[in-house]
């Protein structure tokens, strides 16, 4: 039964209090969504995250997470800081929820309130679920369908995070990041839905800009991450109460 409409708590996780039992299923998570995602590749990449947001039913069971990284590769030496969004996956049944979304600002906004600089939202897109989250929350992003929506530095951005993030995989002509070997990529039945889905004018978008996505190529973006910058007052709100260090409201349990 799908259930995105029932709120599920959703809690920041250093990543080294994780256990071993949610670290599997967290993997077993990203096998129902992704093809190419090795056990020991993704307990590699976990390792040099600093924070999972992590979703939960009522049983405690994790249907959902996504991965956090502030500064990595010292980027924040650049005089900007940037939060790195990592793997990230919610199980179908529950999709269409705004959990993750509000923790994510939440958490987002208390950690712009330990930075010195403006802080930037990196972020990979393997699918298009994961690229809307950007025309739908943020008014000025880079790569932007709109001209008018289009952040003026993020071209230069991408290509400054992506070089030291990804040397030797970045490709600026494309403006993606293409490993000789996929490090992880939307199964069949997920790439066949963003093809059903041409017409629609940003996932024609992101299709034009990432033609490889059903391949493993991911389509670099960012945004900075700041309530001037979110459209919704929702999004703001979330953002906003994380920096001031309260709740951000129900179904959201940040620790």
């Amino acid at each position: 039964m799908k259930t995105g409409s029932d709120p599920l708590p959703c809690e920041l996780v250093s990543r080294k209090d994780l256990s071993d039992g949610m670290i599997v299923r967290m993997h077993e998570l990203m096998e129902i969504c992704y093809d190419h995602v090795s056990s020991d590749r993704f307990r590699e990449d976990l390792a040099r995250k600093d924070w999972v947001l992590v979703l939960t039913d009522f049983t405690g069971q994790i249907q959902g997470f996504s991965t956090l990284s502030l500064n990595p590769r010292g980027l924040g030496e650049s005089g900007r800081d940037v939060l790195y969004s990592g793997d990230t996956v919610i199980h179908p049944e529950h999709w269409g929820g705004q959990s993750l979304v509000r923790g994510f600002f939440h958490a987002a906004g208390s950690i712009l309130s330990n930075c010195e600089n403006p802080l930037y939202w990196y972020l990979l897109s393997k699918g298009h679920r994961t690229y809307m989250y950007l025309p739908l929350l943020f008014k000025r992003y880079y790569p932007a369908l709109e001209p008018s929506r289009e952040f003026p530095m993020g071209s230069s951005l991408v290509t400054f995070f992506s070089e030291r993030l990804f040397p030797g995989c970045w490709e600026p002509n494309r403006g993606v990041i293409h490993f000789p070997e996929s490090q992880g990529q939307v199964n069949t039945d997920l790439a066949e839905d963003t093809r059903s889905r041409r017409g629609h004018s940003q996932v024609d978008f992101f299709m034009e800009r990432n033609p490889g996505f059903a391949e493993g190529d991911e389509l670099v973006c960012v945004a900075e991450l700041s309530p001037d910058n979110l459209r919704r007052p929702s999004s703001r709100a979330w953002m906003e109460a994380g920096m001031r260090g309260e709740p951000v409201g129900k179904g959201v349990c940040i620790g």
